[in-house]
């Protein structure tokens, strides 16, 4: 009996030790501030504790501290600028100190970029957005700038993994998903991303807007979309395509083998790629749809940004 035991505890020893060597594709947010200081320390009871602090003369615009191990947002040090410049079809309030700049849409328009930019002192640090016409198809293509995302949205669950990333608002991912497809800056651009939770254990849908059966007639027509798929126990993402009259839940619980055409398993490297799948002659209006399940892993992200049709007079696609 004790040699049992004595084997159990060295094979444990030796699975804890592997593990610590192996390389982990951690998604840990990389915490800066630009004209000042970040002081980092943490606890087994409180988690991250997170001071932020502007050098002399600068303003810092955000919370001062941040606590617990919840998501962050950016922090910015500003102090005074000029005016900036209009917008059409919105509002821009600036704060009397010159330090902050907010737009806001007019009605039936939609922000399409940033909401709101800080000075430093001798420019804006960040390009504000321009007010779009609501409810405008144009070609269907996303890059997710806008908004309301183009119409595209996230099935309801709690918690939602789904999430719209704003590169100027939220802190980028240390070794992870850091940047858009689109303009792969710090202080502009927007993504979607389904961050892995440790308590996000169902299925969930990314679903886009109904798209015209005549899309799919008279041509080869493929839906294309950059993807960032990295860590060390991300998910399989599943994309499919169904009739808009098809309830999402019943796409998935019935239907699911008809309706999907591309699964993409596990770590594809850390960076954005070109996916797209043929969508065949649709006999109604359809949609596109990107599920993952049990997205539970603490070291992984699935990021999706640009997506398109492109119309091809052969059946091979003409990227």
């Amino acid at each position: 009996m004790a040699l049992v035991s004595v084997g159990v505890l060295w094979a444990l020893i030796i699975f804890m030790i592997y593990i610590v060597i192996q390389p982990i594709a951690s998604c840990e947010p990389d915490i800066l501030l630009p004209i000042g200081q970040v002081t980092e320390s943490s606890s087994w009871f409180l988690g991250d504790n997170i001071k932020f602090e502007c050098n002399r003369g600068f303003s810092l615009q955000g919370k001062s501290w941040h606590l617990g191990n919840g998501n962050m947002k950016k922090r910015y040090c500003a102090t005074g600028c000029n005016d900036i410049e209009k917008r059409a079809n919105g509002t821009i309030f600036t704060a009397t100190d010159g330090l902050k700049a907010e737009i806001e849409c007019d009605k039936e328009f939609v922000l399409s970029g940033n909401s709101v930019t800080y000075c430093n002192g001798t420019k804006w640090i960040m390009k504000l957005g321009t007010c779009q016409l609501a409810n405008s198809a144009g070609d269907h293509s996303c890059d997710f700038e806008r908004e309301d995302m183009c119409g595209w949205r996230a099935s309801k669950a709690i918690p939602q993994p789904w999430k719209r990333i704003s590169a100027a608002a939220d802190f980028r991912k240390e070794k992870c998903l850091q940047q858009d497809h689109t303009f792969q800056s710090d202080v502009e651009g927007h993504f979607i991303r389904l961050q892995s939770q440790v308590h996000a254990s169902r299925t969930y849908h990314f679903i886009s807007p109904i798209y015209p059966r005549n899309l799919t007639v008279g041509h080869s027509l493929w839906f294309q979309f950059q993807l960032f798929m990295f860590g060390t126990e991300v998910r399989n993402l599943t994309i499919s395509v169904k009739p808009s009259s098809m309830a999402v839940e019943d796409m998935w619980n019935s239907f699911r083998n008809i309706c999907t055409k591309l699964i993409v398993s596990g770590d594809q490297g850390p960076n954005w790629k070109s996916q797209s799948i043929a969508i065949d002659e649709m006999k109604s209006d359809f949609q596109v749809v990107f599920t993952v399940v049990d997205p539970s892993s603490l070291h992984g992200d699935i990021g999706i940004d640009d997506v398109k049709f492109i119309k091809s007079e052969t059946n091979e696609p003409h990227f």
